[in-house]
């Protein structure tokens, strides 16, 4: 199937050779959807030609989900993604049928340059090219899309994100850019990308490599122009013969988009979220660990297995953030100062809480979030006004149990004298 999709591709590409003056290439954007994947939308690159009714869409944002172990792959950052192609009708229709909308933006080629950039598609396209290993933020379906766009362009293109006379670009994170979708669609995916990206994705971005977002590039593609250079020939006649006496080079600028218009409009819009529910799940857990402490410091005696409770809840996420961020190849996750307080370690705590002997393991706990505090301070990372309260009802545990340890440690010494 996939032999004939190429081979189908190819022979209309090579078609437009025999007339080239009713080509069009476009940039599709995507908006976001439910789905994980979908979510920060999609970007898409058709090619048509009216003269033969070619109207392909190539798309670098293909992945198998029944690979084998296709989601420890994922999780470890070794996820391959896969350029194909299909009819437009068929893209468009998939799309519809999620409420989400296209914008297409249509790329303001010479007919050589869109020659080129169906070339470089096919050439992409092929068995031996058409793989590639995801990274969300530096090699995804936008970044590959503008790269062959460049590719393609006789000259170069000059990027802007707004016109002259209007407000300049200021520079955003890639956590900035990522929020206020995830925390619209759904405030638990948010919550989970901060919990699990670390530094890497707060230093502010430049302006090419925020176009990872679909959305973004669609913003700077609107502004921005090519400039191409073109060489002008003075020819005069020698003897009869035309003679080129001199050539002048200049560049001319012209919009990198001729033409936007909206395929699909948007039908799955969300009424906003009125509620932070992992910050009211979050304080919840804080208030009842209040009461139970109060319990504890009246009976002067901690209830061992809400401590066990805590150590395994702590261990089970610190897998999770300890395996990013010494295993995984996805971009952020390796800078992440939550690894100080969220790793295995109270696996190991649990003996000693059983047998209450956690005076000195308490210390040693406060001292670990001392240096969590110090960390993403010098380190600059953004942390989640949700995991506050976490981090309090950690820190209440640790307080509670130094606290009656210490009353134990003096009544011990007092019976011993």
């Amino acid at each position: 199937m996939t032999l004939l999709l190429i081979a189908v591709c190819a022979f209309h590409v090579c078609a437009l050779a025999a007339r080239t003056d009713s080509l069009e290439v476009s940039v599709l954007t995507c908006s976001d959807g439910d789905i994980a994947y979908t979510m920060y939308g999609h970007t898409a690159l058709r090619v048509r030609n009216f003269a033969t009714g070619y109207d392909m869409v190539f798309n670098y944002g293909m992945f198998n989900l029944d690979e084998d172990r296709f989601v420890y792959k994922f999780v470890k950052g070794e996820t391959d993604y896969i350029l194909g192609a299909e009819p437009a009708d068929y893209f468009i229709s998939r799309y519809a049928e999620r409420g989400m909308g296209i914008k297409e933006q249509v790329l303001n080629f010479t007919q050589e340059e869109c020659m080129r950039l169906g070339n470089i598609l096919l050439e992409n396209i092929q068995p031996a090219n058409r793989t590639y290993r995801y990274n969300w933020l530096y090699d995804n379906c936008t970044t590959r899309s503008r790269d062959a766009v460049e590719r393609a362009v006789n000259g170069h293109i000059s990027y802007k994100y707004k016109p002259d006379n209007q407000q300049e670009w200021t520079p955003q994170s890639a956590r900035q850019m990522l929020h206020p979708t995830a925390s619209y669609r759904n405030r638990w995916v948010e919550f989970g990308q901060n919990f699990v990206l670390g530094a890497e994705i707060d230093v502010m971005l430049p302006p090419r490599e925020s176009m990872f977002l679909p959305r973004q590039y669609e913003l700077y593609a609107n502004w921005s122009n090519i400039e191409r250079v073109e060489i002008v020939n003075k020819v005069d006649t020698v003897l009869g013969k035309p003679i080129v006496m001199s050539s002048d080079t200049f560049v001319r600028i012209v919009p990198l988009i001729s033409t936007e218009r909206e395929l699909l409009p948007v039908r799955n819009n969300h009424d906003p979220q009125t509620v932070d529910p992992p910050f009211v799940t979050f304080m919840a857990l804080f208030v009842i660990t209040l009461i139970v402490c109060m319990m504890e410091l009246r009976r002067h005696k901690t209830f061992k297995w809400i401590d066990v409770l805590f150590c395994v809840l702590t261990g089970l996420a610190g897998l999770l953030v300890s395996f990013l961020f010494f295993f995984s190849e996805h971009a952020g996750v390796s800078s992440n100062a939550m690894v100080i307080i969220f790793n295995p370690l109270p696996f190991l705590w649990i003996p000693f809480v059983v047998r209450r002997q956690v005076r000195i393991l308490s210390l040693a706990i406060l001292a670990v979030f001392v240096m969590f505090f110090i960390a993403i301070i010098a380190v600059g990372q953004h942390v989640d006004f949700a995991f506050w309260p976490l981090v309090s009802t950690l820190l209440l545990r640790v307080v509670v149990n130094i606290w009656l340890s210490n009353q134990k440690y003096v009544t011990l010494q007092t019976i011993n004298k």
